[in-house]
């Protein structure tokens, strides 16, 4: 019971991830229809208060059993904060900090959903040192992509910065996970997180490069660009979570 209701809040929160990029990208695009724009904005302000509380609840509740669960808790409701706080301001750098905060609320959420990490089987003994090394690095650069993403998604930094971060993030990521793949003795609960993990960060790249793409020029339309931006930040989001969940596959085993 307390999967489901987990699965469910994991789900409207990516939605709600969905909605935030939405709300950016309409507020600098010129759409001709005005009114579809503080409407997109209200309801993502309205409904990512309720869902935060709806997922502050269910976390608190775990965390009774599970103490790690406090830092989703934590994390949740530092970004409903943040959310108000960039509603009020409209400052960038808390606008920033809101989606970073929500990005890595979605791993703790995820989390709960997923296996636990104890459950995994015993890994192969020859593993290289190296791979649980570049998984952890991975992790830490795909959580930094995220927040230069933010950043320069709200106009704070240049795309240098955002390339090269990301192309670090995905050589560290695909590393292992391709070494896993190709050993056939690898466990099961390894393969897929690899697997996974694999799949997120080239469809993320795909999408970086369309974008990228209509930077230099020009997108077809709104709608394309619209579409191809807010689809990065969304993927954006759920490689953290492969990677997050594939170093638990590496780690636990």
């Amino acid at each position: 019971m307390i999967r489901r209701a987990s699965r469910w809040a994991t789900i409207a929160w990516i939605v709600l991830i969905v909605s935030g990029a939405s709300t950016t990208g309409l507020l600098r695009a010129p759409v001709t229809n005005q009114s579809v724009v503080p409407f997109t904005y209200q309801t993502h302000r309205f409904a990512g208060t309720l869902v935060g509380v709806l997922g502050l609840m269910q976390l608190i509740r775990i965390g009774r059993h599970h103490g790690w669960t406090w830092l989703g808790a934590a994390l949740i409701a530092g970004t409903v904060a943040l959310g108000w706080m960039s509603a009020t301001s409209l400052e960038p750098r808390t606008v920033v900090a809101h989606a970073f905060t929500a990005a890595l609320a979605t791993v703790a959420l995820s989390s709960v959903v997923s296996s636990p990490p104890g459950s995994a089987v015993s890994a192969p003994a020859h593993r290289p040192r190296w791979m649980p090394v570049s998984a952890q690095v991975a992790v830490g650069l795909v959580c930094a992509q995220v927040g230069v993403g933010a950043m320069l998604r709200h106009q704070q930094i240049g795309l240098t910065p955002h390339l090269l971060v990301g192309g670090l993030a995905a050589l560290a990521l695909l590393a292992p996970a391709a070494t896993i793949l190709q050993d056939a003795a690898t466990p099961a609960v390894e393969r897929h997180a690899a697997r996974w993990a694999i799949t997120a960060v080239i469809v993320q790249v795909v999408l970086g490069g369309a974008v990228l793409l209509m930077i230099v020029i020009g997108p077809p339309s709104v709608a394309a660009w619209l579409a191809a931006t807010i689809a990065h930040v969304t993927v954006g989001t759920l490689t953290v979570v492969a990677a997050v969940r594939f170093l638990f596959a590496l780690s636990s085993s």
